[in-house]
């Protein structure tokens, strides 16, 4: 393995890190998940499409993450983790408590769609990917993700707005 594609695959595996703790996996799973992942990728790196790479990496870390869920028991109990470095930047308090407050009513809105739908919005919000490569992610076309993804949003949209401000209607 050369070093530029060590640093890719380390870009890449940071972005899939980043995605995983938003859609609710703790710090040390995301971190486990991700070395499995890795791990599983340079195994069978052969046989893995170049063009295809980081839709495996997401993929594969994605579905473990599931599978970790459901061998906790925790399949809908998403848990935003706390970041000591939030606290240390130029922030007054009270601007923190309102991002934090976002934060929560965004991820709890989340975990009240389906999987796919919240998949979908991370993938192409948070992880800033292209349609072209969700699509090849679900192995359907960007025509279907596009359609999809706006059902998603709409969907996301109505809940939010059902559950008032900032969550005050929110049922746990």
């Amino acid at each position: 393995m050369n070093e530029e594609f060590g640093i890719q695959l380390h870009e890449k595996l940071k972005a899939v890190y980043f995605t995983l703790l938003k859609m609710g996996a703790n710090k040390q799973d995301a971190e486990d998940i991700l070395q499995e992942t890795a791990y599983q990728f340079i195994k069978y790196i052969d046989g893995i499409d170049a063009n295809y790479a980081e839709a495996w990496l997401y993929r594969v870390a994605i579905n473990k993450f599931y599978d970790a869920l459901r061998k906790k028991k925790h399949a809908n109990n998403y848990v935003l983790t706390f970041n000591l470095q939030d606290l240390l930047d130029e922030q007054t308090p009270e601007s923190y408590v309102l991002q934090k407050e976002a934060q929560t009513t965004i991820q709890q809105t989340l975990s009240m769609l389906q999987p796919k739908e919240m998949e979908l919005l991370l993938l192409k919000y948070s992880a800033e990917l292209t349609l072209n490569e969700i699509a090849i992610l679900f192995q359907t076309t960007d025509k279907s993700i596009k359609t999809q993804l706006a059902r998603a949003r709409k969907k996301f949209s109505e809940v939010f707005e059902r559950t008032g401000d900032y969550g005050e209607n929110i049922n746990y």
